[in-house]
């Protein structure tokens, strides 16, 4: 198993000593967000930097804060491809992040307007091109529905991805979101199947996994059943002490792993 964090868990600020610290932690990779204000050519030189002084894989950087159906946004996702390009890492996207308001309670859930419907499937396109030509993964992922009108379970990012039918455009899933997204995360798990690129683990109270009610064990054999040999990205809280509770959980998740075989 291949495992990395996201910088957003270390409880500090620097992006050199974020990734010392899970490095430290026994995490081989890193994996990151930057928004639209990001200062791109500063943001790529250090995080390359960090990454390499620490030993460290750079995995995937999250495209945060997207609104896919607002105009104007592909000429920053297109220098993010660039910049990731030459990292050597991928891209994770969802077409909308934000909490809903109001929080809906029962399905069925608002839908998004025919309208903002078209202009996330022309924006997609034309990233999933620029992605393709630079030879960059696309990771889509499902948020629950209290954060998003898009993408709402696995199915819908699956069938977005399926859409492009391309090897480097796939699903990432999310243990957290399953749990509160799927009737069943290990049939959703196994209906994806080859099409998830990219795992995020968290528990269903979005703690390292064993801290909630989550059966990782399950999860973890539904995903070697389907093949998958990719990343396992922590993206979650960790306790007071970050290096120890992590390597803990990167032990317990290895022998875990172990006894599916």
């Amino acid at each position: 198993m291949k495992f990395a964090c996201v910088t957003g868990m270390v409880p500090i600020s620097d992006l050199a000593e974020q990734c010392a610290w899970i490095a430290d932690a026994g995490a081989a990779g890193v994996e990151t967000i930057v928004f639209e204000n990001t200062r791109l050519e500063r943001w790529q030189s250090e995080f390359q930097s960090a990454a390499i002084n620490a030993g460290l894989v750079p995995v995937a950087v999250i495209l945060g804060g997207l609104a896919l159906y607002r105009p104007g946004q592909l000429p920053w996702i297109n220098e993010v491809l660039a910049a990731v390009a030459e990292l050597g890492a991928a891209v994770l996207l969802t077409p909308e992040y934000r909490p809903q308001d109001p929080l809906p309670i029962f399905p069925p859930y608002p839908m998004p307007s025919m309208t903002e419907q078209i202009e996330v499937r022309r924006n997609l396109d034309a990233i999933v091109e620029c992605a393709v030509g630079q030879g960059v993964p696309l990771f889509f992922e499902p948020l629950t529905p209290f954060e998003g009108r898009f993408w709402r379970n696995v199915e819908d990012a699956l069938n977005a991805a399926q859409r492009y039918n391309h090897p480097g455009v796939g699903v990432c899933v999310d243990f957290h979101n399953m749990n509160i997204t799927e009737a069943d995360i290990n049939a959703s798990i196994r209906r994806a199947g080859r099409s998830i690129l990219h795992v995020h683990l968290a528990d269903n109270n979005r703690r390292l996994p064993s801290h909630g009610h989550i059966d990782f064990a399950a999860g973890l054999a539904a995903l070697q059943s389907v093949g998958y040999r990719g990343w396992y990205t922590f993206e979650c809280a960790a306790d007071a002490d970050f290096a120890a509770s992590l390597r803990h959980a990167v032990v317990t998740l290895r022998r875990i792993c172990q006894l599916c075989i």
